[in-house]
């Protein structure tokens, strides 16, 4: 399982180069390839990133106006007015519509 370190630097990198490859954000986060492409997907579909030709560009920190859809088994939900956290008995999968 990735640490929340790993996670980090998966996003100074992104924020940082705004433009990589998988291969990149693997070296430089140092996730393996399943966890990297969860950690992707997730921000894909947060509207963080978008994915065109091997290549990973970033968009940034600001989803709104989105609704976004956590299947899988969830353990517990932690929000507040400005975020929503959710956590998994398994792995999660996020999708959002616009």
């Amino acid at each position: 399982m990735a640490s929340r370190e790993a996670f980090e630097k998966l996003i100074e990198a992104l924020s940082e180069r705004e433009e990589l490859t998988a291969e990149d954000l693997s070296d430089l986060s140092g996730l393996p390839g399943p966890e990297l492409e969860a950690a992707i997907s997730t921000l894909e579909a947060l509207g963080m990133v978008e994915r065109e030709e091997g290549i990973i560009r970033w968009l940034g920190r600001d989803v709104r106006g989105r609704v976004i859809i956590v299947r899988g088994k969830v353990d517990y939900v932690i929000h507040n007015p400005f975020e929503v956290r959710v956590f998994g008995l398994e792995e999660l999968r996020a999708t959002a519509k616009p």
